[in-house]
């Protein structure tokens, strides 16, 4: 029953990652390579007013503020879907790796509220002008999620061949 939860969630999680891609896809451009994600990760009011600049010049700004929205969606799904996975690949074999999973299932769940304050300070960005204050803290949430998100999905590959391929226990 664990799998099909976590079955729902990660299909959930794609369909949602395919549509905030597609949305995306506009947003991208030779002077905005990475799209949502280089806003993101812009840290200085002039870094992010470039970008919002170039997005008004292509009239795609629009899409910008319905990828955050959409993207509410899907930060409510992804970090539990993460758990799950980290939850499912777990084993109790006493090894420190193992010893992190449930630690970095609860860590993971952080990137909930992360991201809703990363959209906020973008949507403030997008609507009322580029500010340091917000693009760094937007950054700097971002780079925490990211990093959270990067970990568990680490933890999770190296997870997958000891849950897969179990060494038998000697004694």
């Amino acid at each position: 029953m664990r799998f099909f939860g976590w079955l729902f969630l990660a299909t959930l999680s794609l369909v949602l990652m395919v549509q905030l891609r597609l949305i995306d896809g506009a947003l991208v451009s030779p002077d905005t390579p990475w799209g949502i994600v280089g806003f993101e990760l812009a840290f200085t009011r002039e870094r992010a007013a470039a970008i919002i600049a170039v997005w008004r010049s292509m009239g795609v700004t629009d899409s910008a503020l319905v990828s955050l929205g959409v993207d509410v969606a899907f930060l409510l799904v992804y970090p539990f879907m993460f758990r799950r996975l980290v939850q499912l690949l777990r084993r109790d074999d006493g090894s420190t790796f193992q010893r992190l999973g449930p630690p970095l299932s609860a860590a993971v769940l952080v990137c909930i509220p992360l991201d809703a304050l990363e959209n906020a300070l973008l949507w403030r960005e997008l609507v009322a002008g580029a500010s340091t204050p917000l693009a760094m803290a937007a950054g700097v949430a971002a780079s925490i999620k990211f990093l959270l998100v990067l970990v568990t999905a680490a933890w999770c590959v190296g997870a997958l061949p000891k849950r897969l391929f179990p060494r038998p226990a000697h004694g």
